[in-house]
């Protein structure tokens, strides 16, 4: 590594180009330091049914916590319904099975259905002149005269309303049997469609409770392109003007956003000259974010002025007295984890629940947890505040060119810590990288792709270095323990510097803001945990061999490869392939929050005790077991313990990519994942230390019992 001064000269220029932009993103990550709260009306609206104290009290006793509003979904058919409120919503197709149903209905209004034929509209009717009006109003202002009808007939009102095959909403299909258990499947039946969630507007009387309650209004507009025009956005934002509602945020409901697609640019300026922030729902496996049309549009649209939200989900408000917390602890946790972790800046409450359907009413357990809330956001130099904008920030391509300079470099290094390779070479691959490299800063993917190259690189580079080290160890066969702790310290350190400089790389060349809110992702993770453990096994190889003589050389290890595909196969070794891939298989499952294997009780309980006590808590997989293997495999290594020097070796591989990884959680703010890591080497330094002294100890008991010298 030493030999080409050249090759090592560019990567430090591209290590402190790296450093560069990542201090720009360190700083731009701190400026952003409030938390803001906000509460679902229609949850808090439930829960303080199931109190002693009405809604008021409630809105009065969490605003002096630090709440800042209340956002309130638009009135819809379907809300109205479900309030209780005095209208019915049928399905024309549902209405016409039913025997003698022509008899129920006014003449105008049968002409009209058995005109249409269509068992996709839907009829509404009341005896409520006032929700009549509601409705029709909410129509009218949004969606023109051109959808529906209106009749009266004795003192009923009735909307008919224009539908379609792809709005209409069906129950499951169902399995009926007969008595020798044969399956029939019926189809499901014809239930509801989405034009019952269409919005009609805000509730005046709702929009004044909350002001009176001294709290600001979060409206949540419900759009719906087929029915939506220019007219309805302009109606819907016009209420907001007459209401006086000027929203901090805008959280839209549904699955498109105000005005998607022709009317975006409307809803965009308004949002701009108002310094409305759009806000963007974490996804409920705590990945980007819920599905909703147009939504990275309008955030682009709005230059970036945008804030990740996260909204308690119902699992997560049953998490009260969970993992034996006296209370809403782990609740806590949730949201801690969530804004420290997560770049998440705008709380969306909803209350604690006992049970699906039982609200946890006893104010105490709120203002406990509020408090300890706001001191666990202090330690991280944060505080609850209106959410400010991160400055929008791109990587210029001279520095993406840069820092893939320093990418090549590595490869370089890798090869020749693998296969020796005169200098030529060295430079006619350097040559052929840059074109490369040049050819990837100037395309959508190229940014990603470099990514995942230092991804695998650098912790292979450290992987290599470290088996270089262990065969000089092995072939002193140092004796003396405390040097043998030194050198593992050593090679620990040195080799996560190495994985770091990788980590560096991807965190600085993916801080664009687009990847820092999470609206585009590093995808590369499984990917770049798997190569690295092959080129550990073939850097093994090289430099340890299988079954090797003392005098055997080789430079590439043909021959150790055949002896191992023709080694006889026993028993204890399809125990170990067995333990080896069911060990690998929970590692990549565990990778990400899709997976159906989660952490145990016992692991969550100790996670949150770190999370508590620790800045950020290291992962559990490199202070616990992969760092210190480092220290373990010197041992081995020493002692020529050569079997344990691959098995160690595995660990110590998985450590070292997932330092990388730590810094591919781009959402993560680039402080947090550098202390996470300076925690994790830490602590592992300490536990492998202990881990070789059990090692010896037992080593030693194991001769002794055997009648060998000691």
């Amino acid at each position: 590594m030493k030999k080409n001064p050249f090759i090592i000269g560019v990567l430090i220029v591209s290590i402190l180009g790296s450093m560069f932009v990542a201090m720009a993103r360190i700083n731009t990550e701190k400026e952003n330091k409030y938390v803001d709260v906000i509460l679902d009306y229609s949850e808090m609206n439930k829960m303080a049914k199931q109190s002693e104290k009405d809604l008021k009290w409630w809105f009065g006793k969490l605003k002096n916590l630090g709440v800042y509003g209340v956002a309130i979904n638009e009135e819809s058919i379907n809300s109205m319904i479900r309030e209780g409120k005095n209208i019915k919503a049928e399905m024309i197709g549902n209405i016409i099975e039913k025997e003698n149903w022509e008899e129920n209905y006014p003449d105008s209004l049968l002409a009209l259905i058995k005109k249409r034929d269509h068992i996709y509209d839907v009829l509404l009717y009341t005896d409520s002149e006032t929700n009549y009006l509601f409705v029709k109003e909410g129509l009218i202002t949004r969606y023109g005269k051109e959808k529906f009808w209106t009749f009266k007939d004795d003192g009923k009102y009735y909307i008919y309303m224009d539908g379609r095959v792809d709005e209409a909403l069906y129950t499951k299909d169902i399995e009926l049997i007969d008595y020798e258990d044969k399956v029939f499947k019926q189809k499901g039946k014809l239930y509801s469609t989405k034009v019952l969630n269409m919005g009609l507007g805000l509730d005046e009387n709702k929009v004044n409770f909350i002001k009176e309650a001294g709290l600001k209004v979060i409206p949540r507009p419900m759009y719906y392109e087929i029915w939506g025009n220019g007219k309805t956005v302009h109606n819907i934002l016009s209420q907001y003007e007459e209401l006086h509602v000027v929203p901090k945020y805008m959280i839209f409901a549904g699955s498109e956003v105000l005005g998607y697609k022709e009317h975006m640019d409307e809803t965009a300026k308004y949002m701009k000259e108002n310094n409305i922030l759009v806000g963007m729902i974490e996804s409920g496996v705590q990945r980007e974010h819920i599905k909703q049309k147009g939504l990275y549009e309008l955030v682009e649209k709005m230059n970036y002025d945008a804030t990740r939200v996260f909204t308690i989900w119902p699992y997560i408000q049953e998490r009260y007295k969970y993992y034996n917390y006296e209370g809403a602890e782990e609740i806590e946790n949730t949201l801690n984890r969530a804004i420290t972790e997560r770049n998440i800046r705008l709380i969306y409450f909803k209350p604690f629940k006992y049970s699906a359907s039982k609200y946890v009413t006893e104010y105490d357990a709120y203002e406990d947890m509020f408090k300890r809330f706001k001191r666990r956001l202090s330690k991280s130099n944060l505080e609850i505040g209106r959410v400010v904008p991160m400055k929008e920030r791109h990587v210029r391509v001279r520095y993406k060119f840069l820092i893939g300079l320093g990418i090549v470099s590595g490869t370089i290094l890798l090869l020749n810590n693998l296969i020796e390779t005169k200098k030529k070479y060295q430079y006619i691959l350097f040559g052929l990288g840059s074109a490369c490299v040049l050819l990837l800063t100037r395309i959508s993917l190229g940014e990603k792709i470099l990514a995942m190259m230092a991804a695998v690189i650098f912790p292979s580079l450290s992987v290599t270095y470290m088996m270089k080290r262990w065969k000089e160890y092995n072939n002193k066969v140092i004796r003396d323990n405390k040097k043998i702790i030194v050198l593992g310290i050593k090679t620990l350190v040195v080799g996560s510097c190495i994985s770091l400089i990788g980590a560096f790389m991807i965190g600085a060349i993916l801080s664009d803001i687009k990847y820092i809110l999470e609206m585009d992702i590093y995808r590369g993770v499984k990917f770049s945990q798997l190569v690295p453990i092959l080129i550990m096994s073939i850097a093994y190889l090289i430099y340890f061999g299988y079954k090797r003589g003392e005098n055997e050389k080789s430079i590439l290890p043909i021959r150790d490869i055949r002896r191992l595909f023709l080694e006889d196969i026993k028993v204890i070794y399809v125990i170990m392939g067995v333990v080896v891939l069911i060990v690998g298989y929970i590692y990549m499952a565990r990778t990400g929050h899709e997976s159906n294997v989660q952490p145990s009780t016992l692991e969550m309980i100790f996670r949150n005790i770190l999370e508590e006590k620790l800045i950020a808590r290291p992962r559990n997989k490199e202070f616990l077991g992969a760092f210190p293997a480092v220290i373990v495999c010197t041992y081995a290594a020493c002692k020529r313990y050569n079997t344990l020097i691959y098995l160690s070796a595995l660990a110590v591989i998985i450590g070292q990519t997932s330092i990388v990884n730590t810094f591919c959680h781009l959402r993560t703010p680039m402080l947090m994942s550098i202390i996470r890591t300076i925690y994790s080497l830490g602590f592992g330094i300490l536990l492998g230390i202990v881990y070789m002294i059990a090692l010896e100890i037992i080593i030693q008991i194991g001769k002794k019992l055997r009648g060998l010298n000691v």
